[in-house]
């Protein structure tokens, strides 16, 4: 029996349409329901060293460093593992959620280096890592599957190559979205309060005062570009942060100033006072924003290269700015 062409097509159309219903009405595979059923337990997936057979159901997932940590907090993933450092506390950023830190496991370090015996006794099914050194790279691949992810690279690729290895596409390109639709709306919510002031961002280390830069990268990218807010005259563009003395401080006199101190509970007004005792006490005196009360002390964390650190410095702005 022959039929037309009419009905050939109207039952094509008809078929698509069924089609696409039904995947409407399914839920995104993912990649364990792809290669599992065929018996598959690993695929291979490509890091910045070359190809990696990545467990598809990892579960005991080790990150080397808190900045791989951010990154993967970023989209959502379960990480088990994580180093400590060999002296003092383990702080963790503020941003890092109750949840995120409870289910945690925290290596002890030597001399500020992850204990690789630790973590072999740990038994992780995959590790994360940004340590471009090849020597820990290759011992590394020695305990468990290693992913390198570059963090050169600008944070949006990064973010999406950590989401590559657990299968977390959408979660990045969410976190991606919220993040711009969180830096636009920041942007209508500071320029009332800014206007052309200039803003600059500092962190004290072992008394030394280090100026983070107009920059593609680290909270420079967040403030000069992200939010658009105007930095100082005589900013370098060619490093990420840069140490500066008061003087250079004082020939920049930014309006506002954000500033890290490493100190517990710190405040501007016991900044203020140290820093009117040292040689250098009439120079602060006489900044501009030192003058006028606009001198924020921030988390060390405001200045980390992260996603999560990004989005937090953009909370603290808000906070601080919109206080006063």
């Amino acid at each position: 029996m022959k039929y037309s062409t009419a009905y050939i097509r109207a039952g094509l159309v008809l078929s698509l349409i069924l089609v696409l219903l039904t995947a409407c009405g399914q839920p995104k595979e993912t990649r364990a329901d792809i290669f599992n059923p065929n018996g598959i337990k690993e695929m291979p997936v490509r890091d910045s060293y070359g190809t990696v057979n990545v467990p598809i159901a990892a579960k005991n997932i080790a990150v080397t460093s808190q900045y791989a940590m951010d990154y993967m907090n970023a989209i959502g993933s379960d990480i088990s593992l994580a180093p400590k450092p060999a002296e003092g506390n383990y702080v963790f950023p503020p941003y890092t959620s109750d949840e995120q830190r409870d289910k945690l496991t925290l290596i002890e370090g030597q001399n500020g280096e992850l204990d690789l015996n630790a973590l072999a006794a740990e038994k992780p099914d995959l590790i994360i890592t940004n340590n471009g050194d090849r020597a820990t790279y290759d011992a590394l691949t020695k305990i468990a599957p290693t992913a390198y992810i570059d963090p050169t690279l600008d944070w949006r690729s990064e973010l999406y190559m950590y989401s590559t290895f657990l299968d977390h596409d959408t979660a990045a390109k969410q976190f991606m979205n919220a993040y711009q639709q969180k830096f636009n709306g920041a942007k209508t919510k500071l320029a009332p309060i800014v206007g052309t002031s200039t803003i600059a961002a500092l962190s004290m280390q072992e008394n030394n005062l280090i100026l983070h830069n107009n920059v593609q990268n680290g909270v420079g990218e967040v403030l000069y570009q992200d939010l658009a807010l105007k930095a100082p005259e005589g900013m370098t563009t060619d490093a990420e942060s840069t140490p500066v003395t008061l003087q250079q401080l004082q020939s920049m006199n930014p309006d506002y100033l954000f500033i890290s101190t490493g100190i517990p509970n710190d405040t501007a007004a016991a900044l203020s006072k140290r820093m009117a005792a040292s040689a250098d006490g009439a120079i602060w005196k006489q900044l501009t924003a030192v003058q006028s009360n606009h001198v924020y002390i921030v988390d060390n964390s405001f200045f980390n290269d992260t996603p999560l650190a990004k989005s937090y410095a953009i909370d603290t702005l808000i906070d601080e700015l919109s206080a006063k």
